[in-house]
């Protein structure tokens, strides 16, 4: 009798810490238990419901927009990203917003560094193009396919190439990498006229820690404070108050070249939607939208040289002495030959090791000297000018 006693209260007590056990506790759509599921990276499951909540509160992008251009659709598409599974997780993608009719300096680009050399140091290079303008008379459809079909690094959207639609032809760069090379882990967007040191930048990028990726913003480049707006009519970036009703800009980093990551370009996308349009592309993206969204820039003004001529005298002296350039990124003076020299003359010099700068050479003081004793028979003296970054 005791013995059925005590079986009975166990099967009591064991019915009651079930009843705890099934009842007490959170589970899934699928019954599992919230707390017995492992979480990514040993965090607990409630944290990955944060990171998905947090996912969804990000604004949809309507594929078919550009800010305020309803219809957009590629005129040349590409799935480059998507043709072979090792492309999934690069390192960065570099899209390089080139005029239609520069076919040219995008040669140069590709003879300085070619995408095979880029895909081994993770990276993938591609070209944004908008449609001809119709007063464009030296420039033809066909060519441009012709160079698809010869290289397969272009893009090229429906609208027309103009100063005034700089803005769509950046955002279509930066909407086309987040929807087509998910996998590539940063994004650099520069000009077409712009020289830039990839090695450098690859083990920049290499070595950048923003912890989650997926939970951090990142635009970082030369930043641009308490820049006045133009109001003279004369002037190619003359913006009346209409356009933009402020005397100063929002801080913004320069179309040049800037990096960023997949978070930031699909919240700037979708930002670009809900609002107001501006036509000078990196104001409105970097300066404007990224205020908005109160996404913070990060300064790398170092890395810039306003002018080609201190670019010229880096591969002077790398030639020279094996010095190290001081800049990473600046003009190529309208020469695209000099897109080509600078990069191999890089490459060269990193197998090679270049030393640094011995203190009393700094490069401001011997590329001026070496300048102004420079005669030009045609033109006098050729004197350093200061460029101002767009």
């Amino acid at each position: 009798m005791r013995k059925f006693q005590r079986f009975l209260t166990s099967v009591v007590a064991f019915g009651v810490l079930y009843g705890v056990y099934r009842y007490s506790f959170r589970t899934d759509s699928e019954g599992n238990y919230l707390f017995l599921l492992p979480g990514e990276n040993g965090r607990s499951s409630s944290v990955e419901q944060r990171a998905v909540v947090s996912d969804e509160t990000e604004k949809t992008v309507d594929l078919s927009r550009l800010a305020n251009l309803t219809g957009f659709e590629y005129v040349i598409p590409n799935d480059i990203c998507k043709e072979n599974n090792t492309f999934s997780e690069l390192l960065g993608v570099i899209l390089v917003t080139s005029y239609v009719g520069h076919d040219e300096l995008r040669s140069a680009h590709r003879q300085a560094i070619s995408q095979q050399k880029l895909l081994s140091m993770g990276l993938l290079r591609i070209f944004s193009l908008g449609v001809i303008p119709p007063t464009e008379s030296s420039i033809r459809q066909v060519s441009i396919e012709a160079e698809q079909r010869l290289h397969g690094d272009l893009i090229q959207g429906n609208f027309v190439e103009a100063y005034r639609n700089l803005t769509y032809k950046h955002l279509m760069s930066l909407q086309w990498a987040s929807q087509h090379c998910r996998g590539a882990k940063y994004l650099l967007k520069m000009d077409d006229d712009i020289v830039f040191d990839p090695f450098y930048i690859q083990n920049y990028l290499s070595d950048l820690n923003q912890g989650d990726e997926q939970q951090n913003h990142l635009l970082a480049g030369y930043v641009f404070r308490s820049k006045k707006v133009i109001r003279l009519q004369a002037n190619k970036w003359y913006v009346s108050r209409n356009e933009f009703p402020g005397d100063v800009y929002p801080p913004y980093l320069s179309g040049w070249l800037y990096i960023t990551n997949q978070k930031t370009a699909r919240t700037l996308v979708a930002e670009s939607q809900a609002g107001s349009f501006f036509w000078i592309d990196d104001t409105f993206i970097t300066g404007v939208l990224a205020q908005r969204l109160q996404i913070p820039l990060t300064a790398l003004n170092r890395w810039f040289s306003s002018n080609s001529e201190f670019l010229d005298c880096c591969i002077r002296d790398m030639k020279r002495y094996a010095y190290q350039c001081d800049y990473y990124v600046g003009p190529n003076g309208g020469n695209g030959k000099f897109i080509m020299e600078f990069i191999q003359e890089l490459e060269r010099c990193y197998d090679n090791a270049c030393y640094q700068r011995p203190p009393g050479k700094s490069l401001t003081a011997t590329c001026v000297a070496e300048y102004k004793q420079q005669i030009n028979p045609d033109h006098g003296t050729a004197m350093i000018s200061q460029m101002k970054l767009k």
